[in-house]
Parts: C-alpha cells; structure tokens; sequence
C-alpha cells in the first residue's frame, strides 16, 4: 500500500494516533462501493489521496484535479455517475481510493472528509420507523433532529456537517435519488 500525503491541518488537528484510526477507517470505506441505496463490496484499491476536489476547465473539456499538500493530481473517473459526483465534490476535502496510474489517479471511491475546514460525514440517508439514518461505511448514525429537506433526500448519498445527534447544520448532495 502507498504512503498516503496527509494535509498539515489534518494532522494538526487529528493527533497523530488518531489520524492512523481515521485511515483505517478510511481503508475500511475505501473497500465499499455506495451504488444508489445500497453499499456493495468491491475489490479494495490499493492507493489512497488525501485532497480538496477541484474542477478545471470549460463544460466541454472538464478536468478533475485532487489539490494535495504535495502538489496536484490529476483524477480520472470510471463512469458518469463518478464524474457527476466529482462536480458535486468540487471544493470538499476527500480521501481518494483508487490506482495511481503515471500522472493521473484513476477514482474508484471517494469519501468526504471536511468542507470549509469543518469535519463532515459521507454516507446515504434511510429512513426507518420515523427516524433519519446515515448508513456509513463503519455503520450507520441517527440523526437527531435532521432539518426537514433531508427527509426527501432519503436514498441519496450525502455528506452532513455539525452536531449529527442534534440535527446536522450543513449538508450536501454527493449522488442524488435516482
């Protein structure tokens, strides 16, 4: 497995043994694949990048980039659903899972880690007897009082922000409801 740059910040902020949990954590998700509602297994990737998503270029010739600490890399998607969720992870911190391959970093999974600086979580919304759940790749997390636009989004993949046991403060739509 390749060594995997970490941003100063993040280990600033997580503490050194912390961030080796994180990454196992990570690893952990990077061996799941989230197609709509459901989270299906799939050969793990054997490189992870820690990075902000950033989009360049015009409509017609869009390019994904990961802005790392050392520099950035260039990413490839392996289907349309990913570019789409690339757009929608444009400016978010993530850990890429994927291949390294020559310049460019092929995407097989992405999770969302922090938005403006702030830790966020990535998962998708189920609803089940009148509660709200984040179903992560280590589990799934009640919501406690989720703002009233989430319930609709049930069956998408997110990523929330703030106090979860409270009611998340922000969120964005990562892969929408089909």
């Amino acid at each position: 497995m390749r060594r995997v740059p970490v941003p100063r910040a993040l280990a600033c902020v997580v503490g050194r043994r912390a961030l080796g949990c994180l990454l196992v954590v990570v690893a952990a998700g990077c061996a799941q694949r989230t197609t709509g509602a459901q989270v299906t297994p799939f050969a793990p990737a054997t490189d992870l990048v820690v990075g902000t998503v950033a989009v360049t270029g015009t409509t017609m010739d869009q390019q994904f980039v990961l802005r790392t600490a050392v520099g950035v890399t260039r990413l490839t998607a392996t289907s349309a659903a990913d570019s789409t969720a690339l757009v929608r992870l444009s400016g978010v911190e993530v850990v890429a899972c994927g291949r390294s391959e020559g310049a460019t970093f092929r995407v097989s999974r992405l999770l969302a880690l922090r938005v403006d600086g702030q830790p966020v979580v990535d998962g998708v919304l189920r609803q089940q007897d009148g509660k709200l759940y984040l179903d992560t790749a280590t589990g799934a997390v009640a919501l406690g009082h989720p703002p009233s636009a989430l319930w609709a989004l049930a069956g998408a993949r997110v990523w929330l922000g703030g106090p979860l046991d409270t009611g998340p403060t922000v969120y964005g739509v990562i892969v929408p409801v089909r």
